[in-house]
């Protein structure tokens, strides 16, 4: 291990990679404390510093008498309801804030323009960020306006992270329908650079269409790591098609 860093902090750092790359995963437990520090090599004191780090950043819950166990650190985002990513990111406890955005004007090409449903040349606004998760990329996000419901929007450039809440909040775009396509992907070169994982990672992209009275007024082409994010649907009811005659 690196000397640059004191014991415990290069005990966490190892222990907290081999949680978020599956050795130790979710609902199992670490190993007891002799274990890492024969692991380690380091003494009882160093092994609960780092141990307490990981509790502080949710990876783990130390249970008196019973040992560490690793926590469900993914985002769990509910499909049955119109949340947003970074609202998703900010209800699992994370700190969420934008890394770099930026805003302009452009003509809506024929895809963008069949989802908003206007025509091919429109002017729509384009949002484009890098959301952080604690510090750390998670998401890559652009996003898609029509202009004429958002005035002025590039005056608002690095002023908020919550596009949905912004959007209601600024413009009283309201939002209370969204369809999804959802679909995985191999990062390429240049997303790997921008959320600084490898490239081939997995990542989790969503398509969204959200929506006010029946009109769309959104669309999200957001792409997030896979490993820190998942998503959950309640379904009610067993659909058998139709009954044959």
């Amino acid at each position: 291990m690196s000397r640059k860093l004191p014991s415990y902090l290069q005990v966490y750092n190892q222990l907290k990679q081999d949680i978020l790359k599956g050795k130790y995963k979710i609902g199992e437990m670490l190993p007891i404390e002799g274990d890492l520090e024969k692991i380690f090599g380091v003494s009882r004191i160093t092994i609960r510093k780092a141990v307490k780090l990981l509790n502080e950043d949710k990876l783990v819950d130390v249970k008196q008498g019973r040992g560490t166990m690793v926590l469900d650190f993914k985002a769990s985002q509910n499909l049955n309801h119109v949340v947003s990513v970074t609202e998703t990111l900010r209800q699992k406890g994370y700190s969420v804030r934008t890394k770099r955005m930026h805003i302009d004007l452009i003509e809506a090409d024929l895809e963008i323009a069949s989802y908003l449903r206007i025509s091919a040349g429109e002017i729509v606004a384009r949002f484009q960020r890098i959301q952080l998760a604690d510090e750390k990329p998670i998401v890559i996000m652009k996003n898609y306006v029509p202009a004429h419901l958002v005035p002025n929007i590039t005056k608002h450039c690095n002023k908020f992270s919550a596009l949905y809440q912004f959007l209601e909040d600024t413009y009283q775009i309201k939002i209370d329908e969204a369809s999804d396509r959802i679909y995985a992907k191999n990062a390429s070169f240049e997303e790997a650079q921008m959320l600084e994982i490898e490239t081939g990672d997995a990542l989790l992209c969503i398509q969204r269409t959200c929506s006010y009275q029946g009109t769309p007024v959104c669309l999200d082409d957001v792409v997030i790591i896979g490993k820190q994010y998942e998503l959950t649907s309640t379904m009610q009811g067993r659909y058998r098609g139709e009954a044959k005659k």
